[in-house]
């Protein structure tokens, strides 16, 4: 089996995962390529001849295109099947789901693996190629309990980027608002903030917090055109040195640079001379672009959000969660698994309350593991694959 990954700047760690879960895997004699590398396309040349399967992991796509791009025309010609995965699944300025599209096409793949439910995946990639749902999963080396609820002193802790307007989503970011605000009132340690931690102390940060508070990944408004992004885009550039959004040269500067300096870059971007576009929109409140562009727009015809890999990071610590409502791929159930905040919030006192009774934290907790520690960490996810592969 011959993997496909991109290895640059700051990484998720499910990223870290797959690799993990793949190059683990009794059955399987992996060879890798990390596509973003000096001289990819020659070992690529030289290993596809061999290759009995290829698999492209998320990062090959997630957030640009311009390293897969340049391997495409080899991957077409290959002799064996390809599985691609795509990240990402939203309509991002810099990562518009057309361009994947785009590239994906030239590749010709014999499968896409999204992370959507089914459904949503077949509405984005469909005409592609067809379609298999192989949604995140646990990795148990990785994320352990090792602390009992009652000795962490977070009560409630996350660690995430605040979405932007363009999504026409802000779900995450009015429970993080709401968290923020009314927990300390309610006599309770809240921790939030969007610090990043690498794979190792984002599960000891885990570890220290009773619970975790999050959403559905994904958006309402996913369209295979990016129709809307473009929209948006197009509005708030301005005039001057604009640099667009998808400029690879930028880019790939950019992806090289410690997470520190590109937060800098980005900031000098959104107010000096030389514009990033999708930084412009930093100056423009949600609620304008929100109401401009999205309320009165049509949302997808699919259930266009997904469980991530965060959610099962902090089952697998142990940690218990407050989910805001919705289906998270029908494999974590309300009051069985996690706390339910409703849509409009209006439950919130209640579910307060329900943060000071540990026994019920930890009855939810490890009824969420041991669900997923039978049926759902990432070598069930490698099995699905070969599964797929026999059938």
């Amino acid at each position: 089996m011959l993997v496909l990954y991109a290895h640059y700047g700051v990484r998720a760690s499910y990223y870290d995962d797959w690799l993990d879960a793949l190059r683990g895997h009794r059955k399987l004699q992996v060879s890798e390529i990390n596509i973003s590398s000096l001289g990819a396309r020659g070992q690529l040349k030289r290993r596809l001849p061999d290759a009995d399967l290829v698999i492209l992991l998320h990062s090959v796509n997630a957030d640009q295109v311009f390293y897969l791009e340049p391997l495409a025309s080899l991957l077409a010609e290959r002799r064996c099947k390809l599985l691609s995965f795509v990240g990402n699944e939203v309509n991002l300025p810099g990562a518009p789901i057309s361009e994947k599209r785009r590239v994906l096409r030239m590749v010709r793949p014999d499968w896409i693996a999204t992370q959507l439910l089914e459904e949503a995946g077949r509405y984005l990639w469909g005409d592609i190629a067809p379609v298999v749902a192989i949604p995140h999963a646990l990795n148990p080396a990785a994320f352990q309990r090792r602390e009992n609820l009652a000795d962490r002193h977070i009560d409630v802790g996350l660690r995430s980027f605040r979405y932007s307007a363009v999504l026409g989503d802000l779900d995450r970011n009015r429970v993080m608002d709401w968290v923020s605000e009314v927990g300390p009132t309610a006599g309770l340690l809240v921790d939030i903030s969007q610090q990043r931690f690498d794979r190792t102390g984002w599960a000891a940060y885990l570890n220290a917090c009773r619970t975790t508070i999050a959403t559905e990944a994904g958006s309402w408004y996913l369209q295979t055109d990016d129709a809307l992004v473009a929209a948006v885009l197009q509005a708030y550039s301005g005039r001057g040195f604009v640099l667009p959004a998808k400029s690879h040269s930028l880019r790939r500067l950019v992806h090289r640079l410690p997470w520190a300096l590109r937060e800098r870059l980005m900031r000098w971007l959104s107010r000096g001379p030389f514009r990033y576009e999708a930084t412009s929109l930093s100056r423009v409140s949600d609620s304008e672009i929100l109401a401009k562009f999205f309320l009165n727009a049509d949302k997808a015809p699919i259930y266009g959000k997904c469980i991530s890999s965060r959610h099962f990071d902090a089952i697998g610590t142990g940690t218990a969660q407050i989910l805001l409502a919705g289906r998270y791929n029908d494999i974590l159930m309300p009051g069985q698994d996690y706390l339910e905040l409703k849509d409009d919030l209006s439950n919130g006192d209640e579910v307060l309350e329900q943060l000071r009774d540990t026994d019920l934290l930890e009855t939810m907790s490890r009824h969420a593991l041991e669900k997923v520690m039978s049926q759902h960490t990432y070598a069930h996810r490698v099995q699905q694959i070969l599964d797929l592969l026999e059938a």
